[in-house]
Order: structure tokens, then C-alpha cells, then sequence
């Protein structure tokens, strides 16, 4: 057999999936505050302002997000958070106000936590179940939205809640939205 020679470090598919994640991870953060749309804020008071409400606006990057409704659940006929856990789904919806799509992940991008700092990720609910084509993953195109439903399995009775949106799932800047419980 004849030695081949090796193959240059980027001539590899890791060194160009490693390139890409930096690549979008730039463009879905840019650094600013988390800011809540129609409000003039002074930075002062975005720094101490970090939660946000059910139905504000908040302009994170080149996003403008919206938790629109808060349902919490207890399951269905065919299937039941596990014992001791109970459902929150949320109604969101993110608008793309760049000038190039963006990719959003719930898994990557989305939790609530509660007041007893448990961090909560994405679960599959009765809403996810209900409304299969109706999730927040993927793409949003340049300047325009995407409504759906993400859900999350909790404890049941946790109180402090809090959806936590992360403009970037590589790191960056993140908005508090208090769910009201």
C-alpha cells in the first residue's frame, strides 16, 4: 500500500463545522442589552431593569421577543407530567429585524428557573403534542416573525418563575421575562 499524504487541518469537516458555529454565533449576538420595545431607556436603566413581563417586547440583538401567554397543565388523557411535575407552556414569538435569517433552538436558547434556582430545560407537552407544526425551532428570514410554543416540565408548585431567552445560544447577552407565579 502507498502512504497517502495526510490531509491539511482545513481541508477536514470539523475545522468547517467549527468555523460555522463561530460564524453564527457572532451573528446572533451582538452585544447589546436586552431592551424592551417603545420604551426609551437610559442604560442606566436597562442594567438595572433585567426582567421583563408577559407581553413586553424585548429587542435582544437583532430580535424583538414576546412570551405573548403563560399555560400551565397537568396533561391529558394519553399522557401526564411525570409525579410531582406539571407543565408550562409558553406562547412565544420572535421576530427577525436583520438583514439575514436567523436559526433559533429552544434547546440551545430557552429554560425558566425558579426561585429556588433550578434551571429548567425544554420538555415535550402536551402543547408540543397538540401542535406539532407550531414549534419555535429553525429559521426565522430576514425581517419577519415565528410564533410558537416551547414547554417545560417543573416542579410542581415552584414559585419565582422565570423564562430565561438567550440571543444566542453560544453565549451573549440574555432576557428575563417573569412569568407571574
Amino acid at each position: 500500500m502507498e502512504n497517502q499524504p495526510k490531509k491539511k487541518f482545513y481541508k477536514k469537516w470539523w475545522f468547517w463545522g467549527i468555523v460555522v458555529i463561530v460564524i453564527l454565533s457572532i451573528i446572533g449576538s451582538d452585544g447589546s442589552n436586552p431592551q424592551k420595545v417603545g420604551e426609551t431607556t437610559t442604560s442606566n436603566q436597562v442594567e438595572k431593569s433585567t426582567t421583563f413581563k408577559v407581553g413586553d417586547q424585548i429587542k435582544l440583538g437583532n430580535s424583538i421577543v414576546t412570551v405573548n401567554k403563560v399555560e400551565y397543565s397537568q396533561g391529558g388523557q394519553y399522557s401526564k407530567p411525570a409525579d410531582g411535575n406539571e407543565w408550562v407552556n409558553l406562547n412565544v414569538t420572535i421576530e427577525n429585524t436583520g438583514s439575514s435569517q436567523q436559526y433559533v433552538t429552544t434547546l440551545g436558547q430557552m429554560f425558566i428557573r425558579d426561585s429556588e434556582k433550578n434551571s429548567y430545560q425544554v420538555s415535550v407537552t402536551n402543547k408540543a403534542m397538540e401542535n406539532p407544526g407550531f414549534g419555535l425551532d429553525g429559521s426565522v428570514i430576514a425581517q419577519s416573525k415565528r410564533t410558537g410554543w416551547v414547554g417545560f416540565e417543573i416542579k410542581k408548585g415552584a414559585t419565582g418563575l422565570q423564562f430565561q431567552y438567550n440571543g444566542s445560544m453560544f453565549g451573549g447577552k440574555s432576557a428575563l421575562v417573569d412569568l407571574g407565579r
